[in-house]
């Protein structure tokens, strides 16, 4: 086991409003969508919270869809940040299915589909694309190689700011591999548009500190309210 000299604080980030949400498209499987306007008005409330709260960001990784890196890109410009070391991945991006693009998931969610996931969970490979266990696994390994068994963040005796700006199924389907809790909770947990999960990373291993964090929208969108 790695010694680990500081505090990694992991800020895993959902990316704004796309159209495909709005559309209620099968998002995760559709290829690029890109961020609505009121995306990138999250964007900004988001960036302007890190701000607020004083948070440097010291490295910044992105999934290689458009609507991650454009929050990513908004975040950093309305957080004041002016260069930060940033890498993007395919590992890093949503579910793919690629006969499922661009279509609603009404018509791809039939109750067959339907039987046979629940049934195999998230083993199950629907159509041509990859199972909720193999975006895990990619998304797993790319997060192990480059943050939390990079040889080089390792020997940073700073506590670091690590910023994460990806898609909300593979989320949910990376924090049950870390959390491992039972895997229906994959589709039962919420996931806002920008929302916060922060996790640390240190000598003891993984520690959650919040999820779903989205209070930085209640002024401009009031379904992001949790209490009222």
């Amino acid at each position: 086991m790695p010694i680990h000299k500081a505090t990694r604080n992991i800020f895993f980030i959902r990316h704004g409003e796309s159209e495909s949400n709005v559309l209620d498209l099968a998002a995760g499987y559709n290829y690029d969508s890109p961020l609505t306007e009121k995306g990138r008005l999250q964007a900004k409330c988001l960036g302007e919270r890190f701000k607020r709260e004083g948070i440097s960001i010291d490295l910044l990784f992105t999934s290689k869809l458009s609507r991650a890196m454009e929050t990513a890109k908004i975040l950093l410009l309305s957080s004041g940040h002016k260069s930060v070391p940033t890498k993007r991945s395919v590992k890093l991006n949503e579910l793919q299915i690629p006969k499922w693009r661009g279509k609603e998931k009404s018509e791809m969610m039939t109750p067959d589909v339907e039987a046979s996931w629940g049934k195999n969970g998230k083993y199950y490979t629907p159509a041509d694309g990859e199972s909720e266990y193999e975006m895990q696994r990619r998304f797993a390994d790319y997060i192990d190689k480059e943050i939390i068994f990079n040889e080089a963040i390792q020997k940073v005796k700073k506590n670091l700011n690590i910023a994460i700006v990806v898609h909300g199924w593979a989320l949910r389907c990376y924090f049950q591999s870390i959390l491992e809790y039972d895997q229906s909770y994959i589709k039962k947990m919420a996931m806002d548009n920008t929302s916060i999960s922060q996790f640390q990373y240190n000598k003891d291993g993984w520690r959650l500190i919040r999820i779903n964090d989205s209070s930085h929208l209640e002024s401009i969108d009031t379904k992001s309210r949790r209490y009222k």
